[in-house]
């Protein structure tokens, strides 16, 4: 009776452990040679699949909705940003500053969706990698001159047919 009360006891901190860590923060780490927080990045792909063809968009944007932090940890408001248009290759990339932001805040809970297609024939956004529901950030690197957090999103997929979920 004692081992299982203590087995259940440490099952719910290792539960309780997994649910704390699994909310990130963004745009919260610093440089540590100057101090200075170290804008994130968010970086993609967007194409077109048309029947047996997939090619990039160019002139795509997505957006990256994320909630803004109080240094208490309390949520505050959400903040949106578009990325630039994609280039001829679908490539789009976002930033978001420390100096958007006000002291002592970080974004949390970020996530990247479809916003828009500027191609007539291939405008339906689909859920291929959670373009419409959002895919939650997660990997990143620093870049080597400490400039940017780096995310990756996508690839994201637009089609020429209505997908319904």
């Amino acid at each position: 009776m004692a081992f299982s009360r203590l087995s259940f006891a440490a099952s719910l901190i290792v539960f309780s452990s997994l649910i704390i860590s699994s909310v990130a923060y963004y745009g919260n780490e610093a440089d540590p040679e100057t101090g200075k927080l170290i804008p994130i990045a968010v970086e993609g792909i967007i194409k077109c699949k048309s029947g047996g063809k997939t090619y990039p968009i160019q002139g795509a944007t997505a957006r990256i909705a994320c909630v803004k932090v109080d240094a208490y940890g309390n949520e505050l408001v959400p903040i949106s940003i578009l990325s630039s248009k994609t280039d001829a290759k679908g490539y789009f990339i976002a930033t978001i500053f420390p100096s958007q932001l006000r002291a002592g805040r970080t974004v949390t809970k970020c996530k990247t969706y479809l916003y828009k297609s500027p191609l007539a024939d291939c405008d339906f956004p689909t859920d291929v990698n959670k373009g419409v529901r959002g895919q939650p950030l997660s990997t990143y690197r620093i870049l080597q001159d400490k400039s940017f957090k780096l995310y990756w999103a996508g690839p994201f997929f637009y089609t020429s047919e209505p997908t319904y979920y």
